[in-house]
């Protein structure tokens, strides 16, 4: 077995009104990640980052036992670590983070999730959502009160009900698995790009370009739609193994 990697450009826009950028990005030949400091809250942008840089030294550890539960332990670090700062630094209490991330294994995806950042996976031109919004108007969209098309434009659109928050008593999000394979192309975004443009329009880009044009391209879409938050995404294409080295082990 050859086993998979991702190749990987990603792009993060602080937008047109904000003064910072409270998203944070990571991407490595086997894990990528997106996350999305709450609006509203008090430092979102550390709450951010706290989150992906956990992750980001799970993604350099050796591997011990499942990766499912590898993910789920980096993630409840991440937690951890927000709630720790937001005991040292008083001024950082209350600030929480969305976080979409997608660890590959050698034939399938592992998938953690919280808040409404999201992991999509464009297979054979076709487009799939692989995550869940934890939010407001998902769960509107679930009791069949609102359509996709007046959810995109409800005013509580960015209301999210779960969040990591330091909480110790925070669960980390579900783990989840999809198979994967040579060929695929995965996206995962913050809610500036996905609020403002739609999964079709999403589609036809992913579909025609590089990487490292989608990425560009994207981010552009969103701001000519009107966004006002920060935008990120990372555009990920699945590929056959070539460095042993980057494997879990």
């Amino acid at each position: 077995m050859t086993g998979l990697s991702l190749a990987w450009a990603l792009r993060t826009d602080v937008g047109p009104v904000r003064g910072n950028n409270e998203d944070a990005v990571y991407a490595s030949p086997r894990l990528a990640a997106v996350a999305d400091g709450v609006g509203g809250a008090a430092a979102g942008e550390v709450a951010s980052r706290a989150a992906i840089d956990a992750l980001a030294h799970f993604d350099k550890c050796r591997l011990d036992g499942r990766l499912e539960d590898a993910l789920a332990a980096a993630i409840a670090t991440g937690n951890e670590r927000i709630g720790f700062i937001a005991e040292c630094r008083p001024q950082t209490a209350g600030m929480s983070t969305t976080l979409t991330a997608v660890a590959l294994g050698d034939e399938r995806y592992v998938l953690a999730n919280v808040g409404d950042s999201r992991t999509y996976l464009l297979r054979d031109g076709a487009l799939a959502r692989l995550s869940r919004d934890d939010s407001y108007v998902q769960m509107l969209l679930d009791r069949g009160a609102l359509t996709p098309d007046e959810a995109r434009r409800h005013p509580q659109r960015s209301l999210v009900l779960e969040a990591l928050d330091g909480d110790p008593q925070r669960r980390p999000p579900p783990v989840t698995t999809a198979p994967a394979r040579a060929g695929d192309r995965l996206l995962l975004c913050s809610d500036g790009l996905s609020d403002y443009v739609d999964d079709a329009a999403i589609a036809a880009v992913l579909r025609d370009a590089a990487r490292e044009d989608v990425a560009e391209r994207l981010v552009a879409m969103a701001l000519a739609a009107g966004a006002r938050d920060n935008v990120s995404v990372v555009v990920a294409d699945v590929e056959p193994r070539h460095d042993p080295g980057t494997a879990w082990r």
